[in-house]
C-alpha cells in the first residue's frame, strides 16, 4: 500500500469507483451504477484494481477478526450492488489472509442494501 490512512481510503467504494473511473477515463462525477457498467463491460482494464480493493478490504476484515472474533461479518452499501463482480474476489482475498486462529467468520450482504446502516441507526 502506497499510501497511509483510515480502512476508508484504501476499502470504500467510493475510492474504487474513483479509481475504475479514472481507469476507464471516465467522469468520477458519473452515477457509481454507470461506472460500474463500464467496469463489467471493461473487466480486462480493471482487474488488478478489484484485485487490489479485495486484498484491501479483506486485511481489514482480518484485523477485525484478530480484535473482535466475530461469528460472521456483514458488509453493506453500495457493495451489495456489485457482488457480482468483488464477492467472489474478496473470498479469494479471505482464504489467502492470515487470523490468529486460522478461521475467517462467514461473510453476508446487507439485506437492506445500502440504507442498512440508516435503518440501523433508527433502531437504537
Amino acid at each position: 500500500m502506497a499510501e497511509s490512512g483510515c480502512f476508508e481510503i484504501y476499502a470504500s467504494m467510493k475510492r474504487l469507483k474513483d479509481k475504475i473511473a479514472k481507469r476507464l477515463n471516465l467522469s468520477e462525477d458519473l452515477n457509481g451504477e454507470i461506472i460500474f457498467e463500464f467496469a463489467r463491460r471493461n473487466m480486462n482494464k480493471i482487474e488488478n484494481i478489484l484485485e487490489e480493493f479485495a486484498d484491501d478490504l479483506a486485511e481489514g476484515i482480518t484485523n477485525a477478526v484478530n480484535i473482535f472474533e466475530p461469528e460472521a461479518i456483514c458488509i453493506g452499501g453500495s457493495y451489495v450492488y456489485h457482488t457480482d463482480i468483488l464477492e467472489e474476489k474478496v473470498k479469494n482475498a479471505l482464504n489467502k489472509a492470515k487470523t490468529y486462529n486460522n478461521e475467517i467468520p462467514k461473510i453476508v450482504t446487507a439485506q437492506f442494501g445500502n440504507d442498512s446502516g440508516i435503518i440501523g441507526a433508527t433502531l437504537l
